[in-house]
């Protein structure tokens, strides 16, 4: 790490209370919970991050479950200055007194986790914009796993419904990643999007094991997908380090639409060559 972090991922455990409601991996109620924490120390910020943007500067979504007993909360946070305000909302959190909710279950703080496995959890960590651009390093394969319901918008059709992209092909993922990085990064690091055409032409899916799923976001289902996705790279090492780049930067920025609400919880997989 050579630059002050502006990404960090971090894991939020939560324990449900006796007697409260199981609770159920809603994405508009895990994006409530991060939102209310906020607005206890940060009621201007909350309803900064709460209003209509073009690219939200977070992520919240709940990882799928390893037991009853444990609700993990997984939050990025894609601007440095959002870093302060929810470490000191967390911290307002710790004594335990006052429950969150999550939809209609009470849970208590448990811990929270913001390095990387070994010692923290796969999906936590922290970095810059500019050092995942510094460290990129071109490779002949990238596997990415979708944790949570993933869908790429596809503009509309005539009668005004949206068209979804429901499987993973370069063509959709990469873009996707590339559009969300150009948006929240600083302006010296704006990506070559026709170098990422060039790239994505050239990139193939050499196994997968994906399958559509569904998450409510208060309003009906969404639907996606989740599951483990391998892409066979270029061989030109710089369409091969851009694509790099982005398969690393997906642990923060989450892949495609309403990654505030639940969707999109993306990241690279270390097997991959």
């Amino acid at each position: 790490m050579t630059n002050f972090p502006d990404l960090y991922a971090f894991v939020v455990q939560l324990y449900p209370l006796a007697n409260s409601p199981a609770p159920r991996p809603q994405g508009h109620g895990a994006q409530a919970l991060f939102l209310e924490v906020v607005r206890a120390v940060a009621p201007d910020l909350a309803a900064e991050l709460h209003a209509d943007a073009k690219s939200k500067p977070y992520t919240v979504a709940v990882l799928p479950r390893r037991g009853r007993d444990l609700v993990e909360l997984r939050v990025s946070l894609l601007r440095a200055d959002l870093f302060q305000p929810f470490v000191q909302a967390m911290l307002r959190q710790m004594p335990g007194e006052t429950p969150l909710r999550l939809g209609q279950s009470a849970l208590r703080l448990g811990d929270i986790i913001g390095t990387p496995a070994p010692k923290g959890h796969a999906w936590a960590g922290y970095s810059s914009f500019a050092d995942l651009a510094a460290n990129a390093a071109p490779c002949h394969t990238v596997t990415l796993e979708c944790a949570t319901a993933t869908a790429i918008g596809q503009g509309s059709r005539a009668d005004g419904r949206p068209r979804l992209a429901l499987l993973p092909t370069p063509e959709i993922i990469f873009p996707s990643l590339a559009r969300r990085w150009n948006e929240l990064a600083p302006a010296d690091l704006q990506l070559d999007l026709e170098l990422l055409k060039t790239a994505v032409a050239d990139t193939l899916v050499t196994r997968h094991r994906v399958e559509s799923t569904e998450i409510s976001l208060g309003k009906g289902p969404q639907k996606g997908f989740v599951g483990f996705v391998a892409y066979e790279l270029p061989t030109d090492q710089a369409q091969s380090r851009l694509l790099a780049l982005l398969a690393d930067a997906a642990l923060f920025l989450g892949v495609g639409m309403k990654t505030a609400r639940g969707m999109g919880l993306c990241r690279r997989m270390r097997d991959a060559g």
